[in-house]
């Protein structure tokens, strides 16, 4: 006689963070989307979502003296994720550029109308080949900075120059 075993996983909320969701996104509201063809860091739109890979969001702070790329997580919980309003705060007291990336799509997030100097960016998965969010991610950072590392939140760069990561907001007062 054989026996069958059934073993059920429960997951609770969803995996965003885990894929991209962007097919799903760009079907649900296309024109918040900005085609990742037509990029041009001169013809950035605030109320849309820059779709870009590492490289291109470099060419659009290539020339500014300090500037902050932060990876937002939409829906993160944790103690290293932050209104992107109040790192626009943070960012305008010490002189610094801010570029908003999200790790993951998520429209309803994605659509607010923040009170932010530059638009949010997404980055393109179909660049990198992965709708698999540490594999892209992973990909995007080493497309940044250069470098292969470990990933964070913050990355500072000098004159378009990667010079550091960091976890948190608290850093940005040390600059």
């Amino acid at each position: 006689m054989q026996a069958f075993f059934f073993i059920s996983c429960n997951i609770n909320g969803s995996l965003q963070g885990l894929y991209s969701y962007y097919n799903k996104s760009i079907k649900e509201k296309p024109e918040l989307f900005l085609n990742p063809s037509d990029f041009d860091c001169n013809n950035l739109v605030k109320n849309k979502i820059a779709v870009i890979n590492g490289k291109n969001i470099k060419e659009c702070f290539s020339k500014n003296k300090n500037t902050i790329v932060y990876i937002w997580a939409p829906k993160c919980k944790s103690q290293h994720c932050y209104p992107l309003e109040l790192l626009q705060q943070k960012c305008n007291l010490n002189n610094l550029d801010l570029y908003i990336v999200a790790e993951y799509y998520d429209v309803e997030l994605m659509d607010n109308d923040y009170n932010l100097n530059n638009p949010i960016f997404g980055i393109d998965t179909e660049f990198y080949k992965t709708n698999l969010t540490d594999k892209y991610l992973k990909k995007f950072i080493v497309d940044l900075t250069d470098q292969y590392s470990f990933y964070d939140r913050f990355y500072l760069f000098e004159n378009g120059e990667y010079k550091s990561m960091f976890k948190s907001i608290e850093n940005l007062n040390s600059l």
